[in-house]
């Protein structure tokens, strides 16, 4: 039997952005990680096609392979060395996703022998909370208000205002906020 051939479906024109956007990120975006530096690392982003509300907060750590492919609302944060796909990235006003959180919105066709790429999109409402170390799949909505617990694996939508967690991560409870204090 034949082994088939890979098929490469990415573009070369997104490619050659990716790496322009590696080398730059190498030499003006990581090593200025002092929190003073993030109205510059948001002015680089923006650059390079991320639609960034005001007040989020990126640390330099965090790997955004595809700016181009994240919006942020409002006072939003990516923390320490989470880790973007190069599929998109919508997340809402007010949220966290904590250190090493990988939010992978891309993933390979599993029905081809060849497994080509597809690239999704991972939606987080507004005032969520992905804690530290979670990893969520591709074309996963995180919903208003949810709150995914510490190393969950994320794999199915989470309802708004559910916290989740476990590896698959499943339902904990629902949060009940005691106050609007924005």
């Amino acid at each position: 039997m034949e082994i088939p051939k890979y098929i490469d479906t990415i573009p070369k024109s997104d490619k050659i952005k990716r790496l322009i956007w590696r080398v730059v990120s190498l030499f003006l975006f990581k090593p200025f990680s002092l929190p003073v530096f993030n109205v510059w690392r948001i002015y680089l982003l923006k650059l390079f096609g991320a639609k960034l509300q005001k007040g989020v907060n990126i640390y330099a750590s965090a790997y955004i392979p595809a700016p181009w492919n994240l919006e942020m609302g409002e006072q939003s944060t990516l923390g320490p060395e989470v880790k973007l796909h190069i599929g998109k990235t919508v997340i809402g006003r007010k949220v966290t996703v904590s250190q090493r959180t990988y939010l992978c919105s891309a993933t390979h066709e599993i029905d081809s022998i060849n497994t080509p790429f597809i690239a999704g999109t991972i939606t987080i409402g507004d005032f969520a909370w992905v804690a530290a170390e979670t990893f969520i799949m591709t074309n996963v909505n995180i919903g208003e208000g949810a709150v995914v617990g510490a190393r969950a694996a994320v794999f199915k939508d989470v309802a708004p205002w559910n916290v989740v967690g476990g590896n698959p991560a499943k339902f904990i409870k629902e949060r009940k906020v005691k106050d609007w204090i924005c």
